[in-house]
């Protein structure tokens, strides 16, 4: 596809992504657990949240940097990744085999069953060399993804570190993580968040039974915390509460193909809007083509920029009151 001509006000973007994987999606016409199942095709391509928004942003003519830890003994579809989407590899590569995580997709059902393994443990000289090239990534005004799971080994504390080296240097973060990850990411200085309304509930400590608590959550987070708030509900589209505007975007009916990727995809899809300029009603349209483009496509990859473009109409967006 040809890249989108547009004007970039920061150098790029860069993803952390600690616990990247290698996917594994088994497609059946229907999960029988207990049974013998036939799969009608598979397919292994890479994964991890930073590298999928890397990914999208590289469809779309916008070039990112990503960092994190990566197996020496499978780089295959890593390095080629990087090649043909344009990111800058600045991942620290590590002994041993990048995990896989299978991925059992129920056509009958329009479900998703993840079976997730283990990952690399980085040695201590792997965080410190991690560390040091942070430090030489980070620039005033760059915004940073940190995003995903930690791996075997590390804990909150080392998040911790990674929020505060960056936010040290005057660059940006958005987190896309949950638990006591996304706490620390909104208590430490966090630019913009994406959590669902599950990860939410769950760090307010109480569940968000309907639309009127979820946007009454996200507003709160939103004029205490973060400046950027974007709360996905699933079928239902997103939140997008900012600083200009609070919206509610909406893709019309979707045929799902693959739900794994599109939260990535919402968020990549608010960046590339953020640093090309768009206002908040645009970034959030386009964030809901990025998402509604992932969902049909197993391949978690754009389409032309001219069907983005024939897309972005589609999207309804309004005010919350």
């Amino acid at each position: 596809m040809k890249p989108q001509r547009t004007v970039v006000m920061n150098s790029d973007i860069v993803t952390v992504t600690l616990n990247p994987a290698i996917d594994h999606t088994v497609f059946l016409e229907q999960f029988n657990v207990g049974s013998v199942n036939r799969a009608t095709r598979h397919a292994f391509q890479t994964g991890g949240k930073g590298i999928n928004v890397s990914a999208m942003l590289g469809d779309y003519g916008l070039p990112s940097t990503a960092t994190g830890f990566l197996g020496r003994d499978n780089p295959a579809l890593f390095t080629e990744l990087f090649k043909r989407k344009r990111i800058r590899d600045e991942f620290v590569w590590i002994s041993g085999e990048t995990r896989t995580g299978i991925k059992i997709v129920d056509a009958a059902a329009c479900e998703t069953t993840d079976l997730n393994f283990p990952g690399l443990e980085p040695s201590r000289a792997d965080l410190e060399q991690f560390e040091k090239k942070l430090n030489t990534l980070v620039k005033p005004g760059r915004w940073f993804v940190l995003a995903g799971s930690l791996p075997s080994g590390i804990g909150p504390d080392f998040f911790e570190k990674i929020l505060s080296i960056i936010k040290r240097g005057g660059a940006k973060v958005a987190a896309d993580t949950s638990g006591e990850a996304l706490k620390i990411a909104i208590h430490g200085g966090a630019d913009l968040v994406k959590p669902n309304e599950h990860e939410l509930a769950e760090l307010l400590g109480h569940e968000l039974a309907d639309l009127p608590s979820r946007v009454a959550a996200a507003r709160q987070l939103q004029r205490e915390k973060v400046p950027h708030v974007i709360l996905s509900l699933g079928s239902e589209g997103a939140l997008f509460i900012t600083p200009e505007k609070e919206l509610m975007a909406a893709a019309p009916p979707v045929k799902v193909v693959r739900t794994v990727g599109a939260g990535d995809s919402l968020l990549a899809g608010y960046l590339a809007g953020l640093i090309t300029g768009r206002s908040a009603t645009d970034r959030a349209r386009l964030a809901t083509v990025f998402a509604w483009c992932a969902l049909e496509d197993v391949r978690r990859q754009l389409p032309s920029t001219a069907e983005i473009a024939r897309r972005l109409p589609g999207i309804k967006v309004q005010p919350l009151f």
